[in-house]
């Protein structure tokens, strides 16, 4: 839980400013991908401290325009239908990065978390940039927009933790003695002298090869699955799903482009709005709408446009930052 507000003895030398941090570091804790029921009730008792801190979460539903005034007593349950839309919890910390309000490691508990570990990452990307580092054994390490990762070489292996996000790796040729590992929250992937991209999921991580081959172990140890170049697989803790063929959205991000095939309107701005700030919605009545295509990266306001061109949908904006893909009247 945020630092500095398990008890009411800090609560009279506490200013506006240092409410509305404490509430905006209280959001970001419910949207962290391991929050627990346990933290909605802690944010609850904070809440219930003092008028100062009702009004400075109050004041967060206003400037995030995400939460509505949530009444008291509010869970995570009710967190996640209010957001339902919303598809990523950075996207929810760029509004607060645009409304001047920053959110440290120390709010979100630190190494304790998955976002404080990847805060603390060796590598990590912003939510608007990408970026390749060489490491040293010759593989060439990518990273997608807002990923984090630590690197560990030792003589005996290679091992790359993705924290969050996504990767594409092309190994470098070494002894196979030294295995090259990828771990994620839930399994390991060995890989085979390969090229391959993994992205992490809230449930689950998905591994998309273009040479080579991987070996999948999901964390339950499971049966493992070899997943060979052209193809692509989904695994989470307790399985993994058999290979299927390779698709193009999988993959295409590295040159800074989605290719849609036959893809949902709901995915597609799940997608999109990765690559832009502030918020990219979508009305229930288009969700399964589909589209296809090939579609800018670098231009979402123009992918944007596309869709809406090629389909029966419009574009209503509030804000630079917020914009709903809904019905065309």
């Amino acid at each position: 839980m945020p630092a500095n507000q398990s008890g009411a003895e800090n609560i009279g030398q506490e200013t506006d400013s240092d409410a509305i941090e404490a509430a905006a570091g209280w959001m970001a804790r419910l949207l962290a991908d391991d929050a627990t029921e346990q933290d909605s009730i802690n944010c609850q008792q904070w809440r219930d401290q003092s008028s100062l801190h009702e009004q400075a979460w109050q004041r967060m539903c206003q400037i995030t325009g995400k939460f509505a005034s949530l009444p008291k007593g509010t869970g995570i349950q009710v967190l996640e239908k209010v957001s339902q839309s919303v598809v990523s919890r950075r996207r929810f910390l760029n509004v607060l990065a645009l409304a001047g309000i920053g959110v440290t490691a120390t709010w979100l508990g630190a190494s304790q978390t998955r976002l404080g570990r990847s805060l603390q990452a060796q590598y990590r990307t912003g939510p608007d940039e990408t970026r390749t580092f060489t490491l040293e054994d010759g593989t060439r390490l990518t990273l997608n927009i807002d990923t984090a990762v630590d690197v560990d070489f030792s003589a005996e292996k290679r091992q790359i933790q993705l924290h969050q996000g996504e990767i594409l790796i092309k190994t470098g040729h070494e002894s196979p003695r030294r295995q090259f590992l990828v771990t994620t929250h839930f399994g390991q992937l060995i890989a085979l002298g390969t090229e391959f991209c993994v992205r992490q999921y809230k449930h689950y991580a998905r591994v998309a090869v273009i040479d080579g081959a991987v070996e999948a172990y999901a964390a339950s140890g499971v049966k493992p699955q070899r997943v060979d170049a052209g193809q692509q697989t989904r695994f989470d803790k307790t399985m993994i799903a058999p290979p299927e063929p390779l698709q193009n959205a999988a993959i295409s991000w590295r040159h800074g482009k989605l290719v849609a095939e036959g893809m949902r309107v709901a995915d597609f701005i799940e997608e999109i709005g990765r690559y832009r700030p502030g918020f990219t919605l979508y009305d229930s009545a288009v969700a399964n709408l589909t589209i296809s295509g090939v579609f800018s990266l670098q231009d979402t306001d123009l992918a944007l446009q596309s869709l809406a061109s090629s389909l029966s949908v419009e574009l209503q904006y509030r804000t630079t930052y917020w914009v709903k893909v809904i019905p065309a009247r």
